[in-house]
C-alpha cells in the first residue's frame, strides 16, 4: 500500500492518504509538550520506520511511529520550525526566526550544532549521493549550500526575489529555485543554476506567486500560489507547456504516477490533478494543508 502524509498546520494533525482509492485512512492527531501550546506541523519527513514532523507554534519536532500511527515524542529545536529533512540518525530542521539550520541527532536525542543560514529560511532539500543540504531563504533573496560532511563549508548565493524552495535535479547537477516575487503585481519564475559554477543558466516565467515545484527528468510542476494554477514546464527547452487552473491557493506539490497532489490553503482540500486528462479530484484535509510526503 501506498500512503501520501499532509500536515494540517492549524489542525495540528497529519492526514493519511491512501493513494489507491484516494481516501482518508487515518488523521493523527499531534500534541506538544505543553498541552495547552499548539503545534502546528508545517515540514514533514520519513526516517527509517518513523515520520517527523517540523513544527511552527511549538517550535520543535514530533516523532511519530509510522506503524502505530501514534506520536511517541517532541523536541524542543528553536523558533519557528520551517522545514526538515534527515539523513542518518541526523535531523536537519530550518528554523525561520532564528536564521539558522539545527542538527539534531536523532540516537542521542539532542541538538549538537546550529549553523546560520540567510533570512527567513522556507525551505530545505537534500542531495543523498553528494550529501549537501539546500536552504531557500525568502527575505534576504539567496540560497545556502551546505556540506554535510563539513558543515563549515557553507555558500550562499543570490537568486531572484523571495525563493521559497529550492531543490536539486534528479541528476545533482543543477539547482532549480522557485523565485515567488511575493508582493509583486510581476509573475514569478523558476530559475536553473548550475553546481559547477552556481551561476544561472536560464530562468522560466511561471504563474503568480509560485510556492512549490517537484521535478523528474523532463519536467517541472510549479504550483502558482496567487492565481490557482499549476505550471508545467519543459525542462529541455525552458518554456511553459502548459497551464492547468485548479482553483484556490496552490502550495505544496508532489508527483505520484499519473497524478500530481496539490495542498490547496484556500479551501484546506488536498487536490488530485491528473497530469494527462487534467480530471481532479479532492479531498478535505483540514486547516492549512502544508507539507507532504509519500511513503
Amino acid at each position: 500500500m501506498n500512503y501520501l502524509y499532509i500536515c494540517s498546520t492549524s489542525s495540528d494533525s497529519i492526514y493519511i492518504i491512501d493513494l489507491n482509492s484516494f481516501s482518508i485512512k487515518n488523521k493523527i492527531y499531534l500534541k506538544s509538550n505543553d498541552l495547552t501550546e499548539k503545534v502546528g506541523p508545517h515540514g514533514i519527513c520519513i526516517n527509517k520506520d518513523k515520520l517527523i514532523t517540523a513544527n511552527n507554534y511549538s517550535n520543535s519536532i514530533s516523532i511519530i511511529d509510522l506503524k502505530n500511527e501514534v506520536q511517541e515524542e517532541s523536541y524542543y529545536i528553536g523558533a519557528h520550525c520551517n522545514d526538515i529533512v534527515t539523513l542518518g540518525d541526523k535531523a536537519y530542521i530550518i528554523c525561520g526566526d532564528s536564521n539558522s539550520l539545527i542538527t539534531f541527532d536523532l540516537k542521542l536525542k539532542r541538538i549538537v550544532e546550529q549553523i546560520p543560514c540567510g533570512n527567513l529560511p522556507h525551505s530545505i532539500c537534500l542531495n543523498t549521493s553528494k550529501e549537501l543540504l539546500l536552504v531557500s531563504n525568502m527575505e534576504n533573496d539567496t540560497i545556502t549550500l551546505i556540506d554535510c560532511k563539513n558543515t563549515a563549508n557553507t555558500r550562499n548565493i543570490k537568486v531572484g526575489s523571495y525563493p521559497t524552495k529550492a531543490i536539486f535535479t534528479m541528476d545533482g547537477e543543477h539547482i532549480l529555485v522557485c523565485e515567488s516575487n511575493l508582493g509583486s503585481e510581476f509573475k514569478g519564475s523558476i530559475s536553473i543554476l548550475s553546481l559547477k559554477n552556481y551561476k544561472i543558466i536560464n530562468r522560466i516565467i511561471s504563474g503568480n506567486s509560485p510556492c512549490d515545484i517537484y521535478c523528474n527528468n523532463r519536467y517541472c510542476f510549479v504550483s502558482n500560489f496567487g492565481d490557482g494554477s499549476i505550471s508545467i514546464l519543459d525542462m529541455s527547452n525552458y518554456k511553459e507547456k502548459k497551464k492547468v487552473i485548479v482553483g484556490g491557493m496552490p502550495g505544496t506539490i508532489l508527483k505520484y504516477r499519473d497524478n500530481l497532489y496539490i495542498g490547496d490553503n484556500y479551501n484546506d482540500l488536498l487536490i488530485k490533478l491528473n497530469i494527462e486528462n487534467e480530471h481532479k479530484k479532492f479531498i478535505p484535509v483540514g486547516r492549512e494543508p502544508t507539507g507532504m510526503v509519500i511513503n
